[in-house]
Parts: structure tokens; sequence; C-alpha cells
């Protein structure tokens, strides 16, 4: 009886650390399959902490949850 106690104990010991590991590994990976889905749910979700960091040239107007956009270059502009 006093082994089985035991093992019981052990199995706890282990599984803990073990779900714990495999949560992490789970939310990083659903961060970055959101992330590379542009979800506009992260901006508000309570999980995820937003650091903003910009630096632009005087005058420059930073709108609050504006959406990056990258313009294709032309090939008229490269020469």
């Amino acid at each position: 009886m006093g082994d089985l106690f035991l093992w019981l104990i052990a199995l706890l010991c282990l599984s803990l650390p073990t779900w714990l590991l495999y949560h992490a590994w789970r939310k990083s990976r659903l961060l970055s399959e959101r992330l590379a889905q542009c979800d506009n749910t992260l901006l508000t979700d309570s999980s995820v902490k937003i650091t903003q960091i910009v630096s632009a040239p005087t005058g420059t107007i930073v709108t609050e949850n504006a959406r990056l956009v990258v313009a294709p270059i032309s090939s008229e502009q490269i020469t």
C-alpha cells in the first residue's frame, strides 16, 4: 500500500511540470499562428502584452491600432 502511494505522488510530481511545459508550448504555438494570420483580436487579448516602439521623424502622426501596409516598389521608381 505504501509503494502505491509513493508511485501516485511520483506521478503527480512528474505530471505537473509536464503539463506546464505543454501549456507553455501550446500557448507559444497559438501566438505564432495568430501573429502569422494578423489576428486583430491580439490587440485586445488580456493574455498578450503589447509594447509599442515608435521611431519616426518629427511631425509624424501615430494612429492607434493602425495596420502597417508595405506598398510594392514599381520598376519605374527604381531608376
